[in-house]
């Protein structure tokens, strides 16, 4: 992304009203949820190469000021700001044009999970044939719980994993790309460790070689470290800093005919569909165009406790309201913080965007239980509405709502980088939260993440009032299908 013309210091200001973060999360001091923001933003905050004063596509590698000395429980202003930071400069460098100048948003150079294994069949591989350049080719409206969302025009919500290349060429060279290889790999007793980032000055303790996952210090000569470095473009190569393992998931909304998509960052798709899953029973691809609704985007460091990876998630601003008995991302000591679920918010003084919300319609009255999932078996019809019921009917979309709040420093960098942005689709974009580990963890503190709990409406819709509804806490349990511990990612067991 060009960047971005902007003042020599930025000062918080108050919001106009005109963009909707999520429902009742406005600059309103009277109500608490978030302070009259008064902070100063340096222009370094914004770019992770310190020559340039604006959003750039320099990605970041590392968190410095992450120390893993330092306990940390509940969320701190001024413990959280490098950790948002972080994850801003991410969401822009790796969705602006990548290396090739062809167009492509970073991420598209990056393979998809079809690509890396073998074993995730692609849905009627017919579809590949004739594909337009720089169209998605999108095959799953499951979420990772197993549900599947409808949005309010009655459209399946889609679904794509990325790999970026630092953590591919790691799968590939360690033979992780397929079963047998696995298997080989944890019989050998080779620990599943993903490379990780660091800047130039960061200390490096792993011994062995890249592909065993262990990155080059920046001592190494240029010819040991070119693998790491080389492996993804958006590293800023001269001040010798590398990139570690990046892993993202992409939700996608398809965009009705007549709907103004300036609002959102689209891309052309085909829809590859086996019979199984279309009304007719007869294999379907459907050339549709999707905007960006949510991601996640997640990547390995090597200060503090970042070898347990960042997590950062972001969404679209007019998803979904706020619930009526949403939490504060600190209000955790509880084993059960939403004991009648999620509940539907007042009509009366909610703020929607001008089109309505794209998740909730408001059908559920006030106080009612929201996230409920779709119990019916869904087909996939060969025009809009898309979802159908499997007798051909309409499918009445779920009211989803946001079970928590956003932290009162992520939403002012919510506001700053919104402003930055300007006159940019990003702008209509917003981050959730970054998660990372802060201490060891055990109840009522989960493995140790900061925030405790992180979802995201539009890729975890049904289970964010779980008590599990946590990234890094899930991930933990992440094994390869050859039962080895999966260091946090789910990929190697490409079954499940």
């Amino acid at each position: 992304m060009a960047a971005l013309a902007g003042l020599a210091l930025f000062c918080i200001v108050l919001p106009n009203g005109g963009r909707a973060q999520n429902a009742n999360l406005t600059a309103n001091p009277d109500s608490g949820a978030i302070p009259v923001f008064t902070d100063k933003y340096p222009q370094s905050e914004f770019c992770a190469d310190p020559d340039q004063a604006a959003p750039c596509s320099v990605a970041p590698v590392d968190v410095p000021e992450f120390d893993a000395s330092f306990i940390y429980r509940f969320l701190a202003y001024e413990a959280q700001r490098p950790f948002d930071r972080f994850s801003w400069q991410s969401f822009v460098a790796v969705t602006s044009s990548g290396p090739t100048g062809n167009g492509l948003a970073r991420w598209q150079t990056y393979p998809t999970r079809r690509d890396l294994f073998s074993e995730v069949a692609m849905p009627n591989p017919a579809c590949r044939d004739g594909l337009p350049d720089g169209a998605l080719l999108l095959a799953s409206h499951v979420q990772s719980s197993g549900d599947i969302l409808v949005d309010q025009a009655g459209n399946f919500i889609l679904y794509e994993t990325r790999i970026n290349p630092v953590a591919a060429n790691y799968i590939r060279q360690n033979g992780l790309d397929h079963e047998s290889g696995r298997l080989e790999f944890a019989n050998a007793g080779q620990p599943v460790d993903f490379p990780m980032g660091h800047g130039p000055n960061t200390s490096v303790s792993n011994t062995g070689s890249f592909a065993k996952g262990v990155i080059k210090t920046a001592s190494a000569s240029a010819s040991d470290s070119a693998d790491a470095v080389v492996a993804d473009a958006a590293v800023d190569a001269r001040k010798n800093s590398v990139m570690g393992a990046q892993l993202l998931k992409f939700a996608w909304r398809i965009l009705p005919d007549g709907l103004s998509g300036d609002r959102y960052f689209t891309r052309a798709a085909r829809i590859a569909l086996d019979g199984d899953v279309t009304l007719d029973g007869k294999p379907a691809c459907l050339d549709v165009m999707v905007g960006l609704v949510g991601m996640h985007l997640v990547e390995r460091v090597t200060s503090g406790n970042g070898d347990r990876w960042i997590w950062s998630s972001f969404e679209h601003v007019g998803t979904v309201p706020l619930a009526a008995n949403a939490r504060r991302p600190n209000s955790i000591i509880t084993d059960t913080p939403f004991a009648d679920g999620c509940l539907a918010p007042d009509p009366v003084g909610l703020q929607a965007p001008t089109d309505g919300f794209l998740f909730y319609g408001g059908r559920t009255g006030a106080g009612g239980q929201a996230n409920q999932s779709i119990q019916a078996d869904l087909r996939w019809d060969d025009h809009a509405p898309y979802a159908r019921t499997a007798s051909g009917g309409t499918v009445v979309p779920p009211d989803i709502v946001r079970c928590w709040r956003l932290f009162s420093g992520t939403a002012e960098a919510n506001f700053v980088w919104q402003a930055k942005l300007e006159g940019t689709v990003w702008a209509n974009y917003m981050l959730l939260g970054t998660q990372w580990i802060g201490n060891p963890g055990g109840a009522p503190f989960g493995v140790g993440e900061v925030p405790r709990f992180l979802t995201n409406s539009a890729l975890e819709s049904f289970i964010q009032h779980h008590s599990d509804a946590t990234c890094l806490g899930c991930h933990v349990n992440a094994v390869t299908d050859a039962g080895q511990t999966a260091n946090f990612t789910f990929l190697l067991d490409p079954a499940r």
